[in-house]
């Protein structure tokens, strides 16, 4: 778009130090479209909503490990389940695994709630799209670097 041109007999609007203003707006021009290009490559958005492998490495992975066995550190020490474990998979319901990630558990102090982040149908998913299919040894890897079928 273009600008209307000033007149150039007229003095521009003094700055501190008599320089001009424009480099400071190129300058917050480019930092919003860098903000705007972090937040685009860090929350990657797929045909149907959230890249929940990549969700769930960013939020659930420090506990539950990268392969959903919570066999790390942080994992033993919060007791978080393994979701790799068959006897845990054939005892767990899918609707109480849901209500734990939107609810989080011990109000919030051994897992956070998700429920501002994921929807119910985006939690459903995140149980019998990655936990359901964990296991031990294989990373939940993200989208974009899991392997074509």
């Amino acid at each position: 778009m273009d600008r209307p041109k000033e007149p150039r007999n007229m003095k521009r609007p003094e700055t501190k130090g008599n320089k001009s203003p424009r480099p400071l707006m190129r300058a917050g021009r480019v930092a919003s479209q860098v903000a705007l290009l972090l937040a685009v490559c860090i929350t990657p958005a797929m045909a149907g909503g959230k890249d929940l492998r990549a969700f769930y490495m960013q939020n659930c992975a420090a506990c539950h490990g990268p392969d959903g066995s919570a066999v790390n550190a942080e994992g033993k020490r919060l007791k978080g389940r393994d979701f790799t474990d068959p006897e845990w998979q054939r005892g767990a319901r899918d609707e109480k695994m849901v209500k734990t990630i939107l609810k989080g558990k011990f109000f919030g102090l051994a897992m956070p709630g998700f429920k501002e982040a994921l929807t119910p149908d985006e939690a459903q998913q995140m149980v019998t799209e990655i936990i359901r299919k964990s296991k031990k040894g294989q990373p939940i890897a993200p989208e974009a670097s899991a392997p074509a079928k």
